[in-house]
């Protein structure tokens, strides 16, 4: 059965929201909320600010990331349209989900200015996704070597997921610059600001657990953090809330780490997440198309 675009979408939205539902009914059947409210009620101002500070330096490093691929296909946007054109898109993908959201948006802009591109584009956008998804699985096996996990054979373990992240790495190098040649001379800058996002994201989770007053068993934390991080990339939920939720529970339950904290670390992460991408609905359409076009 075919259903309408339109339709098609609605559809898509009911079914993230009914995930959405189903994932937050689960964290809250095994964790109070007046214990979340509690850590809530004691988090410093200070160090919250510090943490969105810190988010919004890693969404200007991620645009940056973004326009570099953009130029790799002859799409050249200056620094300040990409970064406009970005934040617009955030702001999509947080606050309206059952659209085309922030990515389709912007190859719907970019692609009235550079119709020959559409599919270039879109590589582009897959390509950033990757790259990002890439360094998240980096982070991850490095922090691995530092918390000590709760699996037989850790060290083979370590072994393994050190070798396969080098690999993948040396790996996408090779295959970007096979199938992707337009991107391939962009690849190791592009990786390494890839990092550097997520690095700064590991920072603003570190200024949360300050700001929750949370000074132990930090590095299990963060990769808690990490591993939801890969779960809310994929779009199952809205804005990824509820699966960053889950995978925090489940981390804080096999790791030891206090529940409550890891969930309120959690809902801080989406709130400022959401507070960072609002300004992008002062951007507005008007006017963006032609500073793209004249960019």
């Amino acid at each position: 059965m075919t259903f309408p675009p339109r339709l098609r979408a609605t559809l898509l939205l009911l079914l993230k929201l009914g995930l959405l539902a189903a994932a937050l009914w689960f964290v809250f059947r095994r964790i109070s909320p007046r214990q979340i409210g509690q850590v809530l009620a004691s988090v410093q101002p200070g160090w919250l600010g510090v943490a969105v500070g810190l988010f919004a330096v890693s969404k200007w490093l991620a645009a940056r990331r973004l326009n570099y691929f953009q130029r790799a296909i002859g799409v050249d946007l200056t620094e300040a349209v990409n970064l406009r054109l970005y934040w617009l898109g955030m702001f999509y993908n947080l606050f309206l989900p059952g659209g085309i959201g922030g990515d389709g948006y912007k190859v719907l802009v970019l692609r009235r200015a550079y119709p020959s591109k559409t599919a270039a584009l879109v590589r582009a956008l897959v390509l950033d996704r990757v790259s990002g998804l890439l360094a998240l699985g980096v982070l991850l096996v490095a922090l691995a070597w530092v918390v000590p996990l709760p699996l037989p054979g850790l060290w083979i373990w370590r072994g393994v997921a050190g070798l396969g992240a080098i690999g993948i790495l040396w790996g996408g190098a090779v295959a970007m610059g096979r199938w992707f040649a337009p991107f391939g001379p962009t690849y190791w800058r592009t990786q390494g600001m890839a990092l550097g996002v997520q690095a700064a994201q590991l920072l603003c989770t570190l200024a949360l657990l300050a700001a929750t007053h949370t000074v132990s068993q930090q590095p299990a934390y963060l990769l808690v953090f990490l591993a939801s991080s890969v779960a809310a990339a994929l779009p199952f939920t809205v804005g990824g809330a509820g699966a960053r939720e889950v995978v925090f529970l489940l981390g804080a339950q096999w790791l030891g780490l206090n529940a409550a904290v890891s969930v309120s670390l959690s809902l801080l992460f989406y709130l400022l997440s959401a507070a960072v991408a609002l300004p992008g609905a002062l951007v507005g359409e008007n006017g963006l198309q032609g500073a793209v076009e004249r960019s």
